[in-house]
């Protein structure tokens, strides 16, 4: 899965050793969401990042509670199978990720969370991928 990930996020941001600083970094914290969770698991988790993350730039400059609220809104009712241990590796990961996207904001963790997306659906239909 990580080869996948890595393939996805070096046909996003181009070679490794050239990426941003922030994309290496949250790089890494997406390895941890896909590891902890599996390729089911870390979509369904991504998924609901994504919507979050969409919900808080539809809501950018009004009063809202912010990504985390908004995550925990879109999880709240989803069912998964991982431990509680790896969703809370999971989900300090992402949290982190969202932090590292606010300090430096370009790519944007929406291009990040897209890459990894991708990654898991190609692990779960690798027949069609070629993997």
């Amino acid at each position: 899965m990580e080869h996948l990930l890595n393939v996805r996020l070096c046909e996003r941001f181009g070679d490794a050793a050239e990426w941003a600083e922030v994309t290496t970094l949250t790089a890494s914290h997406l390895r941890v969401v896909v590891s902890a969770l599996g390729p089911e698991d870390a979509m369904t988790f991504l998924t609901a990042a994504r919507r979050a993350l969409d919900e808080e730039e539809s809501r950018a400059g009004t009063i809202h509670l912010g990504f985390g609220a908004h995550l925990w809104t879109h999880l709240e009712d989803v069912p998964m199978g991982a431990s509680p241990l790896a969703r809370a590796s999971a989900w300090d990961a992402m949290l982190t990720m969202h932090r590292l996207s606010v300090l430096d904001p370009d790519p944007g963790l929406g291009a990040h969370v897209d890459s990894a997306l991708d990654a898991c659906r190609l692990r779960l239909v690798p027949a069609a991928a070629g993997f």
